[in-house]
């Protein structure tokens, strides 16, 4: 499976697809997981909504091991979050950063997407 984003939707999709034993690999143009939460660094950027809508629940641990400074976190923690999952997780191992997705061609012939980087 190839999934093109390491934000909260593409962490949270190597987590699934592991989960389903199936083999991943990410790609993300940044240097670091986060998505949003790593491009836009700019002074008094934060959440819209209550940081636990930007929890992941499918861990029990997880909820139980992080603890949210402010009821509004601002970009740095939510930052921090997403590096927390991934490195809890070991989710790095299948995400190669640096690497821009170019394009995407499906094959009729094999029945399967060609990703270009």
């Amino acid at each position: 499976m190839v999934i093109v984003g390491a934000g909260f939707a593409g962490l949270y999709m190597i987590y699934r697809a592991r989960q389903c034993g199936l083999s991943v690999q990410c790609y993300e143009i940044g240097e670091r997981e986060g998505g949003t939460w790593y491009w836009n660094r700019y002074p008094g950027a934060r959440v819209d909504i209550e940081c636990v809508e930007y929890s992941y629940s499918f861990s029990k641990e997880l909820e139980q091991e992080w603890d949210w400074s402010e009821r509004y976190a601002s970009q740095p923690e939510i930052e921090r979050y997403a590096n927390h999952v991934a490195e809890r997780f070991d989710l790095r191992r299948d995400i190669q950063f640096k690497t821009r997705v170019t394009a995407a061609h499906f094959d009729e012939s094999t029945q399967r997407w060609l990703v270009e980087t």
